[in-house]
């Protein structure tokens, strides 16, 4: 799409839940921290749904391969009856308090509501694994589906930001010094390329590693093989009829590293995303006081501190972003680790991963959606913004002055590059200190005035003209990026 199209559109944030939802704060990641379609993913009874649903497509698969052992029609009855809409999640419960293992209180629950012919099909050639590892694969899937289409709603409300803000003089900052002049949509820019490299690595993942299995108890078809079946055939079309990646040769479980590139992925855009929301935090405070959160809807910043109540409160949704980034490093931590397994497995990962994945996903999309929101509210003082610009009283040209100083295109007498950068860095001091008009400072030195005429000379030290190649980034970004599909 070009920019001028761009300007056009008003995409709108993601909601955390529809309008009429009624959230639960007192469950924090499903309430106060969380987004409906990921409570739609994960907790106890989805998870029930996606371990039927798994079992329920292994019928379907050994029934297609081999109807000789399920007929298809038995297959398919049991595909049907594979759902909570018939399994009770709390008879699924009650099994599993009673003492069973969990996959067996999900088929014993499983079996109890199906025909009696079927239920020698039950879980037949496969161990708890071969449940749980496509179940939880399916679940990453989806998981990974709606972070991307969150992350595009935020890089896409990113992106009309840069081009609505694209003529506005700003000032680069680098190591909190200002730098060199630039226009406010160039900083998005930086940020839009990031989190959309991030998507691409995010799709890359999504690609290869999702991986689920149907190898038995080790990964070598013991079961099936008894019988004539190859398991191996078995396993690669059960896991294409489910739209998931398998191994050859995984152990009880698919290697851990797997799950280490997707707690990664994920964790990289946190990461550039919360760069993004502390750049816009600092933007708000009162030193820098560039940016206002315009939003409607108002906040209380602080009973003891009244006078936030004009700034639409704190930073919270930044700030909230800041820590889910942390919690981000951490699960990445506990994921890279686990990829310590000894062969063929232990439980050593089990636990810990049933918490983070649910968790990391469902808080992170909360936040998403909380810092697209921020970014689609947020204006910019103008004012302000020009001021930070004009504060350096010209000296932030300092370098296309000697630039001109060493070009034999622009002068007839130029100057050796050592020689001009020595004499541009005392000048720029010398105006800076004395709070000078860098171009008032140049001409008052024959060394410049001799190769460099005044109208020259002032129209190369106007800091609100100097700003590169910025606008031609912006919209580059902009018409690359926008309303690009990371999984379509």
């Amino acid at each position: 799409m070009n920019i001028e199209d761009i300007k056009k559109t008003d995409t709108k944030p993601l909601l955390r839940f529809p309008k009429d939802y009624v959230v639960n704060p007192a469950t924090l990641t499903a309430g106060r921290y969380g987004t409906l379609e990921m409570v739609d993913i994960w907790g106890a009874d989805r998870t029930f749904q996606y371990s039927l649903r798994v079992q329920g497509q292994a019928a379907k698969t050994l029934a297609r391969l081999h109807p000789e052992i399920v007929h298809p029609a038995l297959a398919d009855e049991m595909f049907r009856l594979a759902s909570t809409e018939f399994v009770s999640p709390d008879r699924i419960r009650e099994l599993e308090e009673k003492g069973s293992h969990d996959v067996i209180a999900i088929n014993t629950a499983w079996e109890e509501v199906l025909p009696k012919e079927a239920r020698s099909h039950v879980n037949k050639f496969k161990t708890s694994a071969d449940t749980t590892e496509p179940a939880k694969a399916l679940q990453l899937k989806s998981s990974l589906e709606v972070i991307a289409r969150s992350v595009e709603n935020l890089r896409d409300i990113v992106i009309e930001k840069s081009v609505k803000w694209i003529d506005i003089p700003y000032m680069d900052v680098t190591h909190k010094y200002d730098a060199l002049p630039t226009v406010a949509g160039r900083p998005l820019a930086h940020y839009v390329e990031a989190i959309s490299e991030g998507l691409e690595f995010l799709r890359f993942v999504y690609h290869h590693s999702i991986v689920g299995k149907w190898g038995d108890a080790t990964g070598n078809h013991h079961s099936a093989s008894a019988v004539g079946v190859d398991g191996l055939k078995l396993q690669e079309e059960y896991c294409k009829d489910l739209g998931i990646k398998n191994n050859i040769a995984p152990a009880q479980v698919p290697s851990l590293e797997y799950q280490a590139d997707i707690v990664y992925a994920v964790t990289r855009l946190s990461e550039t995303m919360n760069n993004l929301a502390n750049f816009i935090a600092d933007g708000r405070s009162d030193d820098v006081n560039i940016f206002v959160n315009q939003s409607p809807k108002k906040q209380k910043g602080s009973s003891a501190m009244p006078h936030k109540d004009s700034k639409n409160g704190n930073p919270d949704s930044e700030e909230q972003f800041m820590s889910q980034r942390n919690f981000s490093v951490g699960n990445l931590v506990t994921a890279v680790m686990n990829c310590e397994m000894p062969y063929a497995r232990n439980l050593e990962a089990s636990s810990n991963m049933r918490i983070i994945l649910e968790d990391e996903f469902k808080f992170l999309d909360h936040v998403t959606r909380r810092l697209s929101n921020i970014v689609y509210w947020i204006g910019i003082n103008e004012e302000r913004s020009r001021e930070r610009v004009a504060r350096s009283y010209g000296v932030v040209t300092s370098q296309q002055v000697m630039t001109y100083l060493t070009d034999g295109r622009k002068t007839s007498n130029p100057m050796s590059r050592s020689e001009a950068h020595d004499l541009m860095g005392n000048l720029a001091t010398l105006a800076w200190s004395t709070k000078t008009p860098f171009i008032d400072v140049l001409l008052q030195n024959s060394e410049v005035t001799s190769r460099l005429d005044e109208a020259t000379l002032r129209e190369i030290t106007d800091p609100f003209k100097y700003v590169g190649l910025s606008k031609e980034i912006v919209r580059s970004v902009a018409e690359k990026y926008y309303g690009k599909k990371t999984l379509g």
